[in-house]
C-alpha cells in the first residue's frame, strides 16, 4: 500500500516504515574474471521494510549464494511512480527489473495483460505450507486462478480509540455496531469533551477508495456484485456512503479529513484531536511514542464496529493494503529462477520473523508467536482484522475505477451531489468504461 511514513516503533506498536535501495536500475557484472549474477529489485521508498532492512536481506541473500556470486540491487521509487515504471519496463524488449513489488490493486491488470508472470508452479513446488499465509491475503494476488505475486507486506487498517475520552463520555468500550458509533461519536459531540470525535483520511485519493470499500464492508457489502458489475447505488454500499455524508453533514467527523491523506489523520488522533481514527497499522506506533503523541496510553486499537447481521465469522470489517513480489514476463528464464529465489527468500518465515518492529507478518505462526506477542499485545486484534478484510475492486482497469470511485464519493461526502446521484452515476460511469 502506499498510505504511511517512517515512525519509530513504541514499547507495543508496530511501525510502517520506508523500503528500498539503490540507485540506478541497470548494473552490470563485474569486470573481474569472476562472472557475477545480479539481481535488478524494483521497490518502493513509501511504506514496507526500510532501506536498512532491505539492504541487509539482499547481503544475507547473497552470503546464502556466495559460491554462485549474486549481488541483489535496488531501484527505489515513490509509490506513486511504481505502476507506471513497471508498465514500461514490461514492455521493454530487455527486462529492466527481474523482481518488482506489486500492489494487489494491479492483480487482475498484471494477468490480463501478461505484465508478469503467474508464480503457481513455484509456489507449488518450493512452498511447503502455502496455507501458513491467510486465505484473505492469498486472495489479494489470485485471479482465475493465477497467483500473480507472492505476498510479501501484509498492511491492514485497524480501528483507533481514545478510551479516556469514550470513558468521560460514560462508555464503558469502544461500539461494536455502527448505530453504537454513531451514538458515541454524537454523545462524546454534545457533551463537549471534543469537538469532531472521528478523524479520517478522505483527501480525493486511492486513500478514500480504501476507506469506501471498507466502510461498505462494515455495512456487509462489496462495491461490485459477483458477475463484477459494480453496484455501489444499491444495499450496503449505498448506506456506507449514506453513512459517511451524516458524519460530516452532523460535525462528527473533521471536515478537514476530506483533505487530509493518513499521517495527517493519524497525527490528529494521537495530538487528542479525535476519538477515532481508522487507519494502517503504523497508527499503532505513533500512538504509543511520547516524542509522537499526547494520548500515550490512551489510544487503543480494536477491531471495527459492524452492522448487525454482517460479517458473523469475524465480527470486524477492515481492507486490506497488501503487497507482493512478482517476476515480469520478460525476465530471461535464467533470470527467472533466480528472481524466484530472491522471492522465496524475502517473503520466507525465517527472514519476516527477524524484522517483526518493520511489519505485520505474512505467515500467520510468525504473526502468532512468542516474540509478536511479546511485542504487540495487541496482536489478537491484528489477526482479527486480517482476517476480516475486503479487497477493493478486482478489475483490470482498476486505476480508472478507482479515480471515479474517489470523484463521486468525495462530492457525496460534501453533499455537493445527493448520495442516491453521486452513487447512480458512479455506476453509469464505472459501467461505461467497460462499452
Amino acid at each position: 500500500m502506499h498510505f504511511w511514513r517512517k515512525f519509530s516503533l513504541a514499547a507495543a506498536g508496530l511501525t510502517m516504515v520506508v523500503a528500498g535501495c539503490g540507485s540506478s536500475p541497470s548494473a552490470t557484472p563485474s569486470s573481474s574474471s569472476v562472472h557475477t549474477i545480479t539481481l535488478n529489485v524494483l521497490y518502493m521508498n513509501q511504506a514496507g521494510y526500510t532501506t536498512q532492512v532491505l539492504q541487509k536481506m539482499g547481503q544475507e541473500f547473497a552470503a546464502k549464494y556466495r559460491s554462485d556470486h549474486v549481488h541483489v540491487h535496488f531501484t527505489f521509487l515513490p509509490y506513486p511512480e511504481m505502476h507506471n515504471a513497471i508498465v514500461t519496463a514490461a514492455a521493454a524488449p530487455t527486462a529492466q527489473y527481474d523482481v518488482v513489488l506489486s500492489d494487489l490493486i494491479w492483480t487482475a491488470e498484471f494477468a490480463q495483460k501478461g505484465y508478469t508472470i503467474p508464480l503457481n508452479s513455484d509456489i507449488n513446488r518450493y512452498i511447503s505450507n502455502p496455507q501458513g499465509i491467510p486465505s484473505a491475503i492469498w486472495n489479494g494476488f489470485t485471479i482465475n486462478g493465477k497467483i500473480m505475486a507472492m505476498p510479501f507486506l501484509a498492511n491492514f487498517q485497524n480501528f483507533y480509540y481514545n478510551k479516556k475520552m469514550l470513558q468521560q463520555a460514560g462508555f464503558s468500550g469502544p461500539p461494536k455496531t455502527m448505530n453504537q458509533w454513531l451514538a458515541q461519536m454524537v454523545a462524546l459531540k454534545q457533551k463537549g469533551i471534543v469537538q469532531y470525535p472521528y478523524e479520517d483520511s478522505w483527501k480525493q485519493a486511492e486513500g478514500l477508495t480504501c476507506d469506501y470499500v471498507r466502510t461498505a464492508g462494515e455495512f456487509g457489502a462489496h462495491l461490485f456484485n459477483k458477475q463484477g458489475q459494480p453496484i455501489m447505488n444499491q444495499g450496503g454500499a449505498l448506506q456506507a456512503l449514506t453513512f459517511m455524508h451524516k458524519l460530516y453533514q452532523d460535525g462528527l467527523v473533521n471536515p478537514n479529513s476530506l483533505t487530509a491523506d493518513e499521517p495527517t489523520a493519524a497525527d490528529a488522533f494521537a495530538s487528542g484531536q479525535a476519538a477515532f481514527n481508522t487507519n494502517w497499522t503504523f497508527v499503532t506506533g505513533i500512538m504509543n511514542t511520547p516524542s509522537e503523541s499526547k494520548i500515550v496510553g490512551d489510544g487503543v486499537v480494536g477491531t471495527f464496529p459492524v452492522q448487525p447481521g454482517t460479517n458473523t465469522a469475524t465480527g470486524t470489517a477492515s481492507v486490506s493494503g497488501f503487497q507482493g513480489l512478482a517476476i515480469p514476463a520478460n525476465v530471461p528464464a535464467n533470470m527467472q529462477t533466480w528472481a524466484w529465489k530472491w522471492i522465496q527468500f524475502a517473503t520466507s518465515p525465517q527472514v519476516q520473523a527477524q524484522h517483526l518492529h518493520s511489519q505485520w507478518p505474512v505467515w500467520s505462526s510468525v504473526a502468532s508467536s512468542s516474540q509478536e506477542q511479546q511485542l504487540n499485545p495487541a496482536y489478537a486484534v491484528y489477526e482479527a482484522n486480517l482476517a476480516g478484510v475486503y479487497n477493493r475492486p478486482k478489475v483490470a482497469n482498476y486505476l480508472q475505477v478507482s479515480a471515479i470511485i474517489q470523484q463521486y464519493v468525495h462530492e457525496a461526502i460534501q453533499g455537493t451531489i445527493p448520495v442516491q446521484t453521486a452513487a447512480n452515476d458512479m455506476v453509469q460511469q464505472i459501467t461505461a468504461l467497460g462499452k
